[in-house]
Order: structure tokens, then sequence, then C-alpha cells
């Protein structure tokens, strides 16, 4: 048999020296920017909605910010598979249409009980779990609507630069934020987060992009998705690259980020505004790692990559929970910020590269389950944590179990390759 491991998951492209390909597509380029306006809204929610929490339910903060996690991800867990099937079944396009009107229905929901001052821990909970539905149908046809639109060749490039997008937002939309909610108060700042989606809606209701035909994917949904459980025992590649980016997700992922504002508080002693700026660092460190992926030369082992990617990253994270320092927390946030990016855009390029057009949008869901849909599974868990015995040592022991995980991972690679 051929061995045809990770190195056949490196497409051509990838080989070449890349530079900013997709901006040389002027529909991308109209993409990219708006999506940057809707993002940046989206970094102002996450600031404001976890300061929010933390004024809500004080000395309970850190179980509530868990609970917070699972409400937005258990969407992810429930729909994303179905949510691929979508974006083969129609025009992802017009899947995106609708998940960015949910967005939006959810944004305005939880800025009018604000401002009205009737929100509460419950209200932000529920206007979570809609959040969290339109993003869970909504992911799948974005990636495949990015591939529709710049080609093949160009989607290591798109896919990096859309990745930059959210983190840009993460530098622009919490600095942002923290003023706002200082000045202003959370109500005006969601309000703003609900306007931020208005030039997306638009250019995807204007817009005209190519979409080819595939009867396969107007399979009934059950058949679909065993079809797409059929392609992934045909490519364990694959697998070994989705797992690699789910183990830190099983037992950190969007957790941590949400438990940083209470690290602010409580450990390294800052205000709103300290916590915005710690957000704004990991934003800085994935631009840089932006940059890396336009100019380097990227070779052909993806999945060494996103493996040696997740290591770094969770040993930033290891490192952050025992960190005193404000200023040695900001280069940490900075380090997870621009791996976390590089496991993601590798892992991301890498599977739609390798599997037939008529089961990209399927295959993404499953990559979004994997990696987006698991982290239901640390929202309660590292808060219970983090209520019962501290963030910092629930955040740490995680990090160490999950840390080691990936070496185990590393090493059993090492030894045996996956096959595709």
């Amino acid at each position: 048999m051929i061995d045809t491991s990770d190195a056949t998951l490196a497409a051509a492209p990838e080989a070449r020296r890349l530079r900013f390909a997709a901006l040389e597509v002027p529909r991308f380029r109209w993409y990219w920017i708006v999506s940057w306006i809707s993002n940046t809204g989206d970094g102002m929610e996450t600031v404001i909605r976890n300061l929010l929490v933390l004024q809500l339910t004080g000395a309970s903060a850190p179980l509530w910010l868990g609970l917070m996690v699972f409400a937005h991800w258990v969407p992810f867990t429930l729909f994303s598979l179905y949510g691929g099937v979508l974006a083969d079944r129609h025009d992802p396009r017009k899947v995106q249409l609708v998940a960015q009107v949910l967005l939006m229905a959810a944004a305005l929901g939880v800025a009018v009980t604000t401002i009205a001052g009737s929100v509460t821990e419950w209200w932000i909970f529920g206007f979570l779990l809609l959040h969290g539905f339109a993003g869970a149908i909504g992911n799948p046809a974005q990636q495949t609507l990015v591939h529709a639109i710049v080609g093949r060749d160009r989607l290591l490039s798109a896919v990096s630069l859309s990745s930059a997008v959210r983190q840009l937002s993460q530098i622009v939309g919490p600095a942002i934020a923290g003023l706002i909610y200082v000045a202003f108060g959370p109500g005006w700042g969601f309000a703003i987060n609900a306007l931020t989606f208005l030039p997306l809606l638009v250019f995807l209701m204007v817009a005209r992009i190519p979409r080819a035909r595939i009867e396969a994917v107007r399979l009934p949904a059950a058949e679909a998705i065993r079809e797409t459980v059929g392609a992934l025992r045909a490519r364990p590649a694959l697998v070994a690259i989705i797992l690699a980016e789910t183990l830190p997700v099983v037992l950190l992922g969007h957790a941590f980020q949400s438990l940083v504002p209470v690290f602010a508080r409580d450990q390294l002693r800052v205000d709103a505004l300290g916590y915005a700026y710690l957000v704004v660092a990991s934003g800085v460190g994935a631009l840089a790692a932006t940059a890396y992926l336009a100019y380097a030369r990227l070779g052909r082992r993806p999945l060494t990559l996103v493996i040696g990617a997740a290591m770094l990253e969770v040993a930033g994270i290891l490192a952050f929970a025992l960190s005193g320092s404000y200023v040695l927390s900001l280069g940490l946030m900075a380090v997870i910020g621009a791996s976390t990016l590089l496991s993601q855009a590798i892992a991301n390029t890498t599977i739609q590269l390798s599997v037939p057009d008529r089961i990209r949008g399927r295959m993404m869901g499953t990559y979004s389950f994997g990696t987006q849909g698991m982290r239901v599974v640390n929202g309660p868990v590292l808060g219970g944590l983090a209520q019962a015995m501290g963030p910092a040592t629930a955040v740490a022991g995680s990090a160490v179990v999950v840390l080691g995980a990936l070496v185990a991972f590393a090493v059993r690679f090492a030894r045996r390759p996956p096959q595709q």
C-alpha cells in the first residue's frame, strides 16, 4: 500500500510561496471587509457580555461563565453536521444569509433587554442559544462560500485572511468595548453590535457567486451524514487532523477565553480595560500568524504543523494560568492567539482541499462539530472546576492533561503515521 498519509494532504498551492492572493479577487475583498465589520461587533459583544455576566453573578461568575460557553456551543453539538448538509444541498450564500439574520436577532434581543434594565443571566443564556444555533447552521456554509469565491489555488490565503478578520476583530472590538462599557454601559455596546451585521447582510443579498449543482447533495440528511462518515473512514489522516484540534477543545477550548476576565480581576488585578487589552493581545498574535501564512513555505506535513501549533497553544494557556504578571500575560495571550490561528487555518484548508466538492460542506460540518461542538463539554466542566478550586488550578490542571494527551498523540503519529 502506498503511504499517502500526512504528505498527500498538503495540496500544491500550499507548497508555493504564498502571499495575500485571495485579495486579488474583488468579491472576496468586499466579503473580507464586511466580515471584518461584523466580526468587530462580535468581538465587542463577547467582551461586554463577559463583563456583564461578571457583574450580574458576582462570586458565582466562574460557573456562569462556563454555562455561557455551554449555551453558545451546545447548538454546534446538535446541528453542525446538519449545517454541513445544508451547505451542500442549498446555495451557501443563502444559508449564511439566514444565519446572519438570526445572529442579528439575537444581538438585538440582548441589547433591548439590557437597555430596558430587565436583563438577567438567564436572558443572556437564552440569546446565546439562538446565537449558537445560527453559527452551527451558518459556519459550514461560510467555509464553502469562501471556496466558491476564491477557488482552490487561493483557498489557504482566503482561510488565513478570514481567520485574521476574526482576530483583527479581537483587537479593535475589545478596545472599543472596554471604552463603551465604562462610558455608556453594556446595553449600547450590544446595540452597536447589532448594527454591525448590516453591511454583511447587504453583501449577501446582492452578491452573485457561481455555484455548481451537484446531484449527490440531494440525498436525505441521514444518508448524506452516513456518506460523510464513510468518507472519513477512508481518510484517517483527516480524522487525525480533526482529533489534533479537538483534544484542546474538550477540556479547555472557549471556556478558557471566558474565564480570562476572572483572571484579569482576581489574579492580575486589572479593570475592564485591562481585560480588553488581554483579548487585544490575542488578536495581535493571530495577525502575526496570518502574515507568516501569507509568506512562509508550509511544506507537506500539515498534521505535524497542526499538532505543533496545538501544543504551543496549550503550553501558553498553562503559563497564563500560573502567571501573576500582567505584561507576561499579554505576551502569552499573543502566543495563544498566534498558535490557535495557525492550527485552525492549516487544518481548515487541508480538509477542504482533500475532499470532493460534493461533500465539502458536510466535511466542514464534521470539522465544526469536532472543534466547536465539543466545546459544550468544557464549559460546565471547567467553569465548575474553576468555581470549586479556583480558575488558576482548574485551567492549569486541564492544560497539563491536554498537553500530555497531545504529546502522546504526537508520539503515536511519529511511530505510525495515519494513512489516507
